[in-house]
């Protein structure tokens, strides 16, 4: 049975299946309200690592993991913020919370796969992003947290959606017209764009990730409408580099979405495509390494 949720938003017409979903933890939502991490926001994020003790062990654990922390320090919270910076440490916490949102989908098979889908989603758009700490920690949450609908309901339901990924990709490999939103709405009462929406607004996500998290607008405001550009082209890469929780939905050429939002003077120094295509993989591949479902956050 799916845990119950809290509705903070004018719930008319929105379907029970949805309003019983688990909000995020509420830790998850206020450190992506600290983005971008300016330093009136700091003592906020030493807040939040000092109330989850288990919270900041696991972040210290990851940053050490990763060669970010020399593994000899002993670390506390202000200590680990001065190694590793306000826009590193974001990133693990949120990913490292969000995991611990799906642990109990992540036991099955499909549910799994779009877990690795999640995270290549994320480190693809990070590739993509403009230069800066900044615009690289926003564009790595904006494509980890852009499909929060499906992630929601996965959450949720994941038996019932690990069925539904089943039989999508078996029908798609006969019918690619094969329409996922309408079964979506026939198992919830909302497709998972819709649920995206309505959810990203009731859990007070910043304005920022909201602009991303239904359907891809290319009307977005101005302000967030190259960061629609970067997750939608991110979310295309990751799939392309074979990563997608879809196995049967057809894939783009990598060269071509590396072109279209030129981003191909990053590949330069390589000598072949196809070498490109592997370092990115080998990326994708580490950070599923490092967030591996073994520790207990």
């Amino acid at each position: 049975m799916p845990r119950t949720g809290i509705a903070t938003l004018d719930s008319v017409g929105v379907p029970g299946s949805i309003l019983r979903i688990e909000p995020l933890p509420k830790s998850a939502v206020a450190f992506l309200n600290c983005v971008p991490p300016t330093q009136d926001k700091i003592p906020e994020l030493r807040f939040l690592l000092e109330q989850d003790r288990r919270l900041f062990e696991a972040a210290a654990q990851i940053a050490q993991w990763s060669g970010k922390c020399p593994g000899t320090i002993e670390l506390d919270v202000a200590r680990l913020l001065e190694r590793i910076g306000a826009p590193t440490l974001i990133e693990i916490a949120v990913t490292l919370l969000v995991r611990g949102y799906l642990q109990r989908s992540l036991s099955i098979f499909e549910d799994r796969r779009y877990w690795n889908y999640t995270l290549a989603c994320a480190v693809c758009c990070e590739e993509l992003a403009s230069p800066g700490q900044e615009s690289r920690l926003i564009a790595y949450l904006a494509g980890f947290l852009h499909d929060i609908g499906r992630l929601a309901l996965i959450a949720a339901y994941p038996d019932r959606y690990a069925n539904l990924l089943l039989l999508v990709d078996r029908m798609l490999r006969d019918d690619p017209s094969f329409d996922l939103l309408a079964y979506e709405r026939l198992l919830f009462g909302m497709d998972h764009f819709a649920a995206g929406a309505w959810l990203s607004e009731a859990w007070g996500l910043p304005p920022w990730l909201r602009a991303i998290t239904g359907k891809f607008d290319e009307s977005a405001a101005s302000e967030y409408r190259a960061l629609v550009t970067t997750t939608r082209s991110g979310t295309r890469l990751a799939h392309a580099l074979g990563f997608g929780y879809l196995q049967t939905a057809p894939r783009a050429e990598v060269k071509k979405i590396i072109t279209q939002v030129g981003a191909q003077e990053r590949w330069k120094s390589l000598d072949q495509w196809k070498l490109g295509e592997e370092v990115m993989r080998e990326k994708i591949q580490s950070r599923l390494s490092l967030y591996a479902l073994t520790s207990s956050y």
